[in-house]
C-alpha cells in the first residue's frame, strides 16, 4: 500500500506543524527506524516551512494499521505527547498520488505554482536514495511527479505570476516600510528561502543589506555576488539593535532571536518602529517577541495576503491541472499493475523451462528416431505434458468447473488464436 501522512499550513496552526519539521538527519535517522518494521519498505519524507509529509510503502498491512504505525513512530521521535491526530490528514492509494502530484506542480501550496517546492521534493527523493529509505515503487511514482509536474508547467499558466514565500515576505515588509529602500535589512541565513529572499529584496533596489550565517564563507560569497556587506553571526544581536527589517530563514531548530535582546533593541531605537519577517519551521524567532513595544512580527503562516490572492487563479487552473493528473495517475497505476505480474511471469516461465529441460532429457534417453521425427515426437511430448498439467490445475482452481468467474477469466487467457 502506498499511503502519505502529511500536516500543511491548511490542516495546523505553525505551532504544532513545527514539532514535525525534520533535518536531512532526522529524516534518515526515522526512515531507518520505520524500516526496521518488516512490513514498511519504503519512505520519502518532505520537509519545509509549509508541510511535513511522510509518503510511504507498507506490505501485507490494512490501511488503518499503517496509519497507526507510522503516526505513532513520528510522535515518539519527535516527542510529542499530546493528542495531534486532527491535525494530520492520511491518504492512500490514488488519493496519495495524486496528493504528490498536486504538491509537486505547486497547486496546493500557500504561493501557487511556486517553483522552490520542485527543488524540495528532488532533494526528498535524493536523500532517500542515498540512504536506501526509498523502494522501487516510491521512486517510480516520485519521478512520474516530476513528468506531470513539467506538463502541468508547459499546458496551464501556473507559473504566471508566481512567486515564493519569500517574495511574499517582501511585499509583507513593502506594505509596513512604503520606503523600503531606505531601510536597513538584516538577512538571517543563506540556504534557498534566503537566497531568494536577498534577491527579491535587491530587485526592489535595496541596497542596505546586510546578510549573515553561522558559516561566515557562505555569507561572504552570497554578499560579493549580490554586493551588499557581509557579517560574521557572533554580531547578530548588534546586527539587528541597528536593522529597521529583520528577516530570518535558517534550520536552525532553536530559537536565534528572544524577548530580551530585542526588548534592548527597542531601547536603543527611541521607539522607532522594527520588523520581524520568520520563515523558519520551527520558528527561529520566540512568539514572545511580538509583545515587545513599537516591534511587529510575522510568521510564514501570517502572509495570507498570498494565499487570498491565490484562491480565485487557482479555481481557473484546477480543472486542467486534474485532467493532466488523471493522465499520469492512470500511467503510473498501468505500471504498478504490470509489475504486479512480474512475479507471476517468471514463474511461468521458470517452470516451463524446468519442465522442458527435465522432459527433453528423458524424451531423448528412450527415442532413437532420425533427428527430424525426434523433434516431431518430442512437440508432442511436451504439448500434452503441460496440457496435463495445466488442466489439473484449472480443475482445482475452478472447483472443477463451478467457479465460472474463473472459467471466463481461463477462458481469456488461453484464448491463443
Amino acid at each position: 500500500m502506498i499511503g502519505v501522512l502529511g500536516i500543511n499550513y491548511e490542516s495546523s496552526p505553525l505551532q504544532v506543524r513545527e514539532n514535525f519539521s525534520l533535518n536531512e538527519s532526522q529524516v534518515i535517522e526515522l526512515g531507518n527506524q520505520l524500516k526496521e518494521n518488516p512490513d514498511f519498505s519504503g519512505v520519502i519524507v518532505l520537509s519545509t516551512c509549509n508541510r511535513s509529509e511522510f509518503y510511504f510503502q507498507m506490505e501485507d498491512c490494512c490501511e488503518k494499521a499503517a496509519f497507526s504505525f507510522l503516526l505513532k513512530s513520528l510522535k515518539a521521535y519527535c516527542n510529542v505527547s499530546s493528542n495531534i491526530r486532527e491535525y494530520f490528514y492520511l491518504k492512500s492509494g490514488d488519493e496519495a498520488i495524486k496528493h504528490l502530484f498536486y504538491v509537486v506542480a505547486g497547486a496546493n501550496s500557500m504561493v501557487l505554482g511556486e517553483n522552490q517546492i520542485v527543488r524540495q521534493v528532488k532533494q526528498a527523493l535524493q536523500v532517500s536514495l542515498d540512504n536506501k529509505l526509498s523502494d522501487t515503487e516510491l521512486t517510480r511514482l516520485f519521478t512520474k511527479s516530476f513528468e506531470a509536474n513539467k506538463k502541468i508547467r508547459t499546458k496551464t499558466k501556473i507559473n504566471q505570476g508566481a512567486f515564493s514565500v519569500s517574495y511574499a515576505g517582501v511585499e509583507k515588509c513593502m506594505k509596513i516600510f512604503p520606503d523600503l529602500i531606505s531601510c536597513r535589512i538584516l538577512v538571517v541565513g543563506t540556504g534557498e528561502t534566503g537566497t531568494l529572499t536577498l534577491k527579491n529584496l535587491i530587485k526592489k533596489g535595496c541596497r542596505d543589506v546586510v546578510i549573515t550565517n553561522r558559516t561566515y564563507e557562505k555569507a561572504q560569497h552570497l554578499a560579493e555576488k549580490y554586493n551588499v556587506e557581509a557579517a560574521p553571526f557572533e554580531t547578530l544581536i548588534p546586527q539587528m539593535q541597528v536593522s529597521d527589517i529583520i528577516i530570518v530563514s535558517t534550520g536552525s531548530k532553536k530559537t536565534l532571536i528572544n524577548q530580551p535582546e530585542v526588548i534592548e533593541a527597542a531601547s536603543q531605537r527611541n521607539g522607532k518602529k522594527q520588523l520581524f519577517i520568520d520563515l523558519s519551521v520551527p520558528r527561529n524567532i520566540a512568539p514572545e517577541v511580538d509583545g515587545v513595544d513599537n516591534t511587529l512580527v510575522f510568521d510564514v503562516d501570517q502572509l495570507q495576503e498570498v494565499v487570498s490572492a491565490n484562491e480565485e487563479k487557482r479555481r481557473r487552473l484546477m480543472s486542467d491541472i486534474d485532467e493532466i493528473i488523471q493522465e499520469y495517475l492512470i500511467d503510473y497505476n498501468n505500471w504498478l499493475s504490470s509489475r504486479n505480474l512480474g512475479d507471476v511471469i517468471s514463474t511461468v516461465k521458470s517452470n516451463f523451462n524446468l519442465i522442458n529441460q527435465t522432459e527433453l532429457a528423458g524424451f531423448k534417453k528412450v527415442n532413437k528416431a532420425d533427428e527430424n521425427d525426434l523433434l516431431d515426437n518430442y512437440g508432442d511430448h511436451i504439448a500434452e505434458k503441460y496440457a496435463r498439467l495445466l488442466i489439473k490445475n484449472i480443475k482445482e482452481v475452478t472447483h472443477n468447473g463451478k467457479r465460472m468467474e474463473y472459467v471466463k477469466l481461463l477462458n481469456s487467457l488461453f484464448d491463443l488464436n
